[in-house]
């Protein structure tokens, strides 16, 4: 391994250490009682090593790339990381396996950093299953739960199905055009063939990042999850994924110029289902997860517009992961139906209050980093002409607004029963949820200079 290689690669190592060392930290006395806030730290060492100058670079024979985008995904899949871990130390989810959820959530973070740097076949699919693996028992943490097992049974098998056709898919692209690199997968002349690989591949990638028409196990996932669990599964591996998703097949749109009618397609019905069944929820996990299904519909958009879009998609990502995890650590300590969300505003208002910013950053409000986000991928879209997907995408913007407001209104109602039991005080758990507000906002109001490197040019 070059010297290069090892400074590139430092991030992911001080993640796997700490990964590795808080399976058996409960044997160190000085970890025993700060396991989570152990790999808090190696979380955040590992994202300002990611933000040192350095070149776009490829190593292992261009199987890994690190370019400006593959920072900036690694950037907030390992910042998110430390936030989360932070607001974990001061909460847990059952002390006694705080170790275990550490060292799920690092190696789950160990591959989103690695799939944002794929560049090839072989790399993603092992990078992939490395970041979803975790999820799995993340999902089903509450094992005494009937709901959250059977959640979790139906994310491991529609996930193990999904990653079959996705592998067979890698497969024929690998037997098409003669080598798992992406610089070199030529399918212009594969006709329906290349076709057939590109969307095997594309459903897969649509099952991980919950996208219609591959979506149905995540409601029933997230409801039976505890809602921490779902604050780091709905956000952290979707901006790796992401990632990865545009990188390969914006890489392959160009040979195939059915795949992009299928994005399209995935687009409208993920931003139509997604809105729409999000309305009658009265879980705040089913909400959120509908509400994701939504988002990756707005991603989609971005992806169906081509390679331009790839630092516009790369932004919404990251810009939706932010609110979306905060609101999910407020729910797991507040409550996670509408009625224990009600009369938080009198009972903790700046909760209510900061509810209120990451819904209208969800939303698309201005100046949040939600409006600029769509602001970017719309931008690009029209740049394409694709103005009707535009037009029905920022109507399901607005249709959005319903059903955030139905928790919202939750919060600033009067109780309709028996007050929820808030948890305790805590600084550092506060500090967490502070933490993602100020990036909601700056990372809006900041975000030409943020994606200045990553080559897209505002005008």
């Amino acid at each position: 391994m070059t010297a290069t290689a090892i400074r590139m690669l430092a991030p992911e190592a001080v993640v796997l250490l700490a990964a590795c060392v808080s399976l058996f930290a409960e044997h160190v006395p000085l970890l025993r009682r700060s396991i989570p806030g152990f790999g808090a730290l190696a979380a955040a060492v590992a994202a300002a090593l990611v933000m040192l100058p350095h070149r776009t670079t490829s190593f292992f024979g261009s199987m890994l790339l690190v370019d400006q985008t593959a920072s900036f995904a690694r950037v907030a899949v390992a910042a998110l990381t430390a936030v989360f871990l932070m607001w974990l130390a001061a909460r847990g989810m059952g002390r006694e396996r705080s170790r275990e959820a550490t060292a799920l959530v690092l190696f789950a973070a160990l591959g989103g950093m690695l799939m944002a740097s794929a560049n090839d076949l072989v790399t993603l699919y092992l990078a992939i299953e490395l970041a979803t693996m975790p999820a799995y028992v993340l999902v089903g943490y509450a094992r005494t739960e009937e709901s959250g097992l059977e959640g979790t049974l139906k994310y491991y098998l529609l996930s193990l199905l999904t990653s079959l056709i996705m592998l067979f898919g890698l497969a024929l692209l690998f037997t098409l055009s003669g080598s798992t690199a992406y610089g070199s997968l030529e399918l212009a002349k594969a006709g329906s063939a290349g076709l057939l690989a590109s969307l095997f591949v594309a459903a897969g990638f649509f099952a991980k990042m919950s996208a219609a028409p591959f979506h149905y196990w995540a409601p029933d996932a997230y409801a039976g999850a505890p809602a921490a669990s779902v604050a780091f599964v709905s956000s952290v591996p979707k901006v790796a994924g992401l990632v990865a998703m545009a990188r390969l097949l914006l890489a392959l749109s160009g040979h195939v110029p059915g795949l992009t009618l299928a994005l399209g397609t995935a687009a409208v019905l993920s931003m139509l289902l997604g809105n729409l069944a999000a309305f009658p929820q009265t879980d705040v996990r089913r909400l959120m997860a509908y509400s994701g299904v939504a988002h990756v519909g707005y991603l989609l958009v971005a992806l169906t517009a081509g390679s331009v879009a790839m630092a516009a998609a790369v932004y919404y990502a990251v810009v939706y992961a932010i609110p979306s995890m905060a609101i999910m650590l407020i729910a797991a300590e507040e409550g996670v139906t509408l009625e224990a969300l009600s009369a938080l505003a009198s009972r903790k208002p700046w909760k209510a209050w900061v509810s209120v910013l990451f819904f209208l950053s969800l939303v698309g409000i201005p100046p949040l980093a939600g409006f600029f986000g769509k602001l970017y991928v719309f931008g690009v879209a029209l740049d394409r002409a694709l103005v009707p997907l535009v037009v029905f995408a920022v109507l399901m913007s607005v249709v959005s607004l319903g059903y955030y407001f139905r928790v919202v209104r939750a919060m600033f109602a009067r109780p309709v029963g028996e007050a929820a039991v808030s948890a305790a005080p805590s600084f550092v758990a506060t500090a967490a949820i502070v933490l993602l507000a100020v990036a909601t906002l700056s990372v809006g109001l900041a975000a030409g200079p943020l994606l200045a490197p990553l080559g897209f040019v505002f005008p």
